[in-house]
């Protein structure tokens, strides 16, 4: 019976999420510890994994030798989505930085150093179990960290589950990610898509309830993400609010069929639509706005994946006035120059070698983000095996990770919430490369599964 499969079983049988599965009881009152196998007697609420119930052949402490902790990534080297390999080499730097300033220190007290091995799969997922397999079994990593893109991911959920290897920080936002019940060793370092274009569609609703919205999805599951979400928002805030918004277009677009978006953003641009939603991502995304005709001029909104000074560059000149739902602070935005994180980020990054654009350019970044995400893990892990660390990730109470806003917080429990972020603000980009706040951050802490109807 595989690791999925044997904790379905134990939730059934218990009839009880966490509390018979997972090692504490749902209200967090017990003090008893089952976390991971750490023997502290301190157990952390949200921790939940139990290598006993999910594992078959643990290997808790595989990737882990001299020291220093192994870990790998897969992302698209080539093709339309090889703006995403820029987030690869902020990892990269971010683990030189990490390695320069002496490791990073477990909870356990330890030191690590890190060591990072990549693989291309150029964005097509029937290449990432080969992979992720080889990352597994030939290199012996110790986790896969960043793996970029939605189907990518998805196409290995099962064996990296079904063998209880770490998938942190996963580049990606799909609301699959929900299911932790399911899927305890996937954990996203992005907030979830559907709870993004929530905040849209609710800014939306503040700000032209009559709106008549024209979508541009990615025809796959990370599209199609924000295509329920609006959808569905869209339908609860007429129901609630009295709003009358409509959504009068949509189109798909797909990633693998070697086309632009063109011809679905010229028909949509004859929808009628005053609002524009591209939830489409890599150039794909900044070109879709080049094709959007002079004489349409909708509010247009574009996916977080894509709104960084490097994909802005690739619109055209038809980026100002662009909004975006942000949780981070930007690099490349004048306005956060003095911010403290963007600081540290511009020194660390400029010691590790990466060049004025690329820490400017708003994809590098994100690799020291998911790389901040994982040290989090190891930093709270009490024992650093790879149980220990998920459950840490599992149980976070912070906020200031990486270059997340310090408005943000970041907030885990378990398999009832496995949304670290979920708080965002509204932006529109300006002329001089940066970002106008039209809404301060706001939490949706607990949120995001409710929103996407995932029953994590």
């Amino acid at each position: 019976m595989n690791g999925k499969w044997k904790r379905l079983a134990a939730l059934g049988l218990a009839a009880v999420l966490v509390a018979s599965a997972c090692g504490r009881d749902d209200d967090s009152s017990s003090g008893s510890d089952d976390s991971g196998g750490d023997d502290s007697g301190q157990a952390s609420e949200g921790a939940f994994i139990d290598p006993e119930v999910d594992c078959t052949d643990y290997q808790g402490t595989a990737g882990i030798e001299d020291g220093t902790i192994k870990i790998g990534t897969i992302r698209p080297a080539d093709g339309p989505y090889a703006i995403y390999d820029q987030v690869t080499t902020g990892m990269e730097a971010w683990v030189k930085s990490v390695n320069d300033a002496g490791g990073i220190e477990g909870g356990d007290g330890e030191s690590y150093q890190l060591e990072l091995v990549k693989e291309n799969d150029s964005y097509d997922p029937g290449k990432t179990p080969a992979l992720a397999q080889k990352l597994v079994e030939q290199e012996g990593v110790f986790a896969l960290v960043g793996v970029i893109g939605t189907e990518s991911n998805k196409a290995i959920r099962d064996y990296m589950n079904d063998n209880c290897v770490p998938n942190i920080s996963l580049a990606t936002g799909s609301t699959e990610w929900g299911k932790a019940d399911q899927y305890p060793w996937y954990i996203s370092a992005l907030p979830s898509y559907a709870l993004e274009a929530t905040y849209w569609v609710e800014y939306l609703a503040e700000t032209n309830p009559e709106a008549k919205i024209a979508l541009l999805y990615q025809d796959d599951d990370f599209g199609k993400a924000y295509q329920d979400a609006v959808t569905k928002g869209v339908e609860r805030l007429n129901e609630e609010q009295g709003t009358t918004m409509e959504i009068v277009g949509e189109q798909g677009y797909n990633p693998l069929s070697g086309t632009t978006s063109e011809a679905a953003t010229v028909q949509l641009s004859q929808s009628g639509a005053d609002t524009f939603i591209v939830g489409i991502g890599g150039t794909p995304c900044p070109q879709t706005l080049t094709f959007v005709p002079d004489t349409w001029q909708p509010t247009r909104f574009v996916s977080v994946t894509c709104a960084g000074d490097l994909a802005m560059s690739l619109a055209g000149g038809k980026e100002v006035g662009v909004i975006q739902a942000q949780s981070t602070y930007d690099p490349g935005d004048p306005a956060d120059a003095d911010v403290p994180a963007i600081k540290t980020f511009v020194e660390q990054a400029t010691a590790a070698g990466l060049t004025e654009d690329q820490i400017s350019g708003g994809v590098a970044s994100v690799g020291f983000g998911f790389g901040a995400i994982f040290a989090e893990g190891v930093k709270n892990a009490e024992t650093v095996d790879r149980a220990g660390v998920m459950n840490s990730l599992f149980a976070l109470d912070t906020s200031g990770v990486g270059l997340v806003r310090e408005e943000v917080e970041i907030k885990t429990d378990g398999a009832n919430d496995p949304w670290g972020i979920e708080g965002f603000r509204i932006a529109q980009r300006n002329a001089d490369g940066g970002w106008d706040e039209l809404k301060p951050v706001t939490n949706m802490n607990g949120k995001s599964n409710e929103i996407a109807g995932t029953d994590g």
